[in-house]
């Protein structure tokens, strides 16, 4: 039992996908009222979502609701002349023939010169970045520690030398407070 499409079966495919392009294109030339409709529903929805973006007010986006059914039948007819019958045959034989195909899937094997020459500069430069910003983390924390310090250090120098605890500086100064506010 082989694998691989022989020749015959190559050119059977070829001759049905041919006979499902003209079924389908002989389809859209018939039914061109259908097609004419489903054209119709597809600009009614574009023209709603195109209003809708690109003019939100109010006044002038029912105004423009209203005026865009007037060129309703030439939208139908020139979609259904101009890409329904001659573009959508194909493009529905090509979707239908991707259904019915199914090709095999390779997996990607990732060889070890492929991993070292693309992927390990990348991972060497995410890991000194992130040794920079651990530095940069660790000096932040230390200059924090210290400024902390310093304001204690300065906050207890100031009582010391008004030899005044705490707590009686604090209160001094929400009594100067409210003499000023007065």
């Amino acid at each position: 039992m082989s694998k691989q499409k022989n020749q015959e079966e190559k050119i059977l495919e070829e001759v049905k996908l041919r006979e499902i392009l003209l079924l389908l294109d002989q389809l859209f030339r018939r039914e061109e009222a259908t097609a004419k409709g489903i054209v119709g529903c597809l600009y009614d929805i574009a023209m709603i979502n195109i209003i809708n973006k690109y003019c939100p007010l109010w006044g002038i986006n029912s105004t423009l609701k209203y005026l865009t059914r007037f060129p309703r039948p030439l939208a139908q007819s020139l979609g259904v002349k101009l890409y329904l019958q001659p573009q959508c045959p194909k493009l529905i034989t090509d979707w239908l023939y991707t259904l019915v195909e199914f090709p095999e899937q390779k997996t990607p094997i990732l060889e070890a010169q492929v991993v070292e020459r693309e992927l390990l500069p990348t991972l060497q430069k995410n890991k000194l970045e992130i040794q920079s910003l651990q530095q940069k983390v660790q000096f932040l924390t230390g200059s924090l520690v210290a400024t902390f310090a310093i304001f204690i250090g300065g906050f207890a120098w100031i009582t010391y030398n008004l030899e005044m605890s705490p707590i009686e500086l604090l209160s001094t100064s929400k009594s100067r407070i409210q003499l000023l506010s007065k």
